[in-house]
C-alpha cells in the first residue's frame, strides 16, 4: 500500500501554488498518495478535483486577504484542516506554514503521522498589520515549537535559519522555490516589458516600477493578487504604461516571463521577512533567461550579484529604477548576457531536478511510514 501524504496550506491561489503542485508532484511520481488541503478564500474552485494524480480537498469559505478580519476565520479552517487530515490516515502531514501549525499537530498526533514543517514565510516576520511587540514575539516563540516538533523542517534558503533563532530542527533541508525546466513557447513583446508576477503589495515596488516604466516608455504587466489591491489597482489600472492581468495560471505567468524583456523583484528591505525572501520569479527568469531587476539589501541581490543575471537599485529610488531600466533598454546585448549567464546557473543545479532529489531524501529519512 502506498504511503499516503497530506499537505496542509491556508491558501488556493489559481486552484493550487506552484511549489506545493511541484513537491506533490515529486511524490506523486515516486509512489506516494497525495492529498492536498486547502483554503479556497474566493471560492473560485470546485470542493474537490484531482490535478496531475493530486488529489485536492478545499475548505470554501470566503476571507480578506491579508486583513485582520482574516483572523477570524481561522478557527473554521483549523476545524476543517485537522478533521480532514485526521480522516484521511496519512503516514506522513506536510504543513505549510504556522496558520496550519494546530490542524497539523492535532492530526499528526490522532494519526501518528510523521510531522513535515514546510516554511513558505516565518509567520511573525511575514505579517505587514501593525502587530503589538508581545504579539510578534508570541507567534515566534510559538512557531519555534512547531520547528522542534516536527520531524522535518523545509526551508527555501538556508539563510532563513536565524529566523528560527536558538530552535533547532530534528532534520533540516533546503528545497529553493525553482521551476522544473520547461519549454515555454511565446513571442518576445515587441516593446521593451517588465514583468511582475506575485503579491499586490505596498512592499513589492509596484508603484516605483510603474512610474519608471511611464518616464522610460517601458511597458509594465502585473499578475497576482494580495492585501493592498485596493490601494495600488487603481494607480496600476489607470497607467498608461502598465497592464494589470488579475490572478492568472502558473502556464500563464510562464508565457508572460518568456515573453517579456525583465523581471522585476522589488522587495523592500525594511521588512525583515523580505531580506531574506527567495521568489519563484527569480529562478523562473534564470530559467527563461531574462535578466533581473531586484533591490539591493536583500538575499537576492546577492545571488544577482554574484551571478550576474540582473541589475540592483536601492528600493524606493524612482531615479535609480528609471537609470536601470534605460541601460536595459539601450543594450540588448547587456540583456542577453544577464540572461544567459542566469541559465548556465539554472542548469547548474538551481532547477526542480536538483530540488527533487533532496526532497525525496528527506522524506526517506522519516519515521518508519504506516503501510
Amino acid at each position: 500500500m502506498a504511503p499516503r501524504v497530506v499537505f496542509l496550506r491556508s491558501k488556493s491561489p489559481a486552484g493550487i501554488e506552484p511549489r506545493i503542485a511541484k513537491e506533490a508532484a515529486t511524490l506523486v511520481r515516486a509512489g506516494y498518495e497525495v492529498h492536498v488541503v486547502l483554503w479556497d478564500r474566493t471560492r473560485s474552485f470546485p470542493a474537490e478535483e484531482t490535478r496531475d494524480g493530486i488529489r485536492i480537498h478545499r475548505y470554501q469559505r470566503r476571507a480578506p486577504e491579508g486583513q485582520i478580519g482574516l483572523a477570524r476565520r481561522l478557527p473554521g479552517w483549523w476545524l476543517f484542516a485537522a478533521r480532514r487530515a485526521a480522516a484521511l490516515r496519512p503516514d506522513v502531514i506536510h504543513a505549510v506554514d504556522f496558520d496550519t501549525a494546530w490542524p497539523a499537530r492535532v492530526g499528526a498526533r490522532l494519526t501518528h503521522a510523521a510531522l513535515v514543517y514546510d516554511i513558505f514565510d516565518f509567520y511573525s516576520e511575514m505579517i505587514l498589520l501593525d502587530l503589538p511587540g508581545f504579539l510578534r514575539r508570541f507567534l515566534a516563540r510559538a512557531e519555534r515549537r512547531m520547528v522542534r516538533r516536527a520531524d522535518l523542517v523545509i526551508l527555501p534558503d538556508l539563510r532563513r535559519q536565524v529566523q528560527l533563532g536558538d530552535t533547532r530542527p530534528k532534520r533540516i533541508v533546503e528545497i529553493l522555490n525553482v521551476p522544473e525546466d520547461q519549454r515555454v513557447p511565446a513571442e518576445v513583446a515587441k516593446d521593451f516589458t517588465v514583468f511582475y508576477g506575485g503579491m499586490i503589495s505596498k512592499d513589492r515596488g509596484l508603484l516605483d516600477l510603474m512610474v519608471a516604466c511611464e518616464a522610460t516608455g517601458a511597458k509594465f504587466i502585473v499578475a497576482g493578487h494580495g492585501p493592498d489591491e485596493a490601494e495600488l489597482l487603481p494607480h496600476l489600472e489607470s497607467s498608461p504604461a502598465c497592464l494589470y492581468l488579475g490572478t492568472v495560471p502558473y502556464e500563464e505567468v510562464l508565457r508572460q516571463t518568456a515573453s517579456c524583456h525583465a523581471i522585476a523583484a522589488l522587495y523592500d528591505p525594511s521588512v525583515p521577512n523580505n531580506r531574506l525572501a527567495a521568489p519563484n520569479k527569480v529562478y523562473e527568469a534564470m530559467m527563461l533567461a531574462k535578466p533581473l531587476i531586484v533591490s539591493d539589501g536583500i538575499a537576492v541581490a546577492d545571488l544577482v550579484r554574484s551571478l550576474g543575471c540582473g541589475t540592483i537599485v536601492p528600493y524606493g529610488d524612482r531615479a535609480a529604477i528609471q537609470r536601470a531600466l534605460e541601460a536595459l533598454m539601450l543594450s540588448p546585448a547587456d540583456c542577453e548576457g544577464m540572461g544567459a549567464r542566469g541559465r548556465a546557473a539554472f542548469e547548474r543545479g538551481y532547477n526542480w531536478k536538483t530540488m527533487e532529489a533532496r526532497l525525496l531524501d528527506a522524506y526517506a529519512s522519516l519515521p518508519a511510514q504506516k503501510r
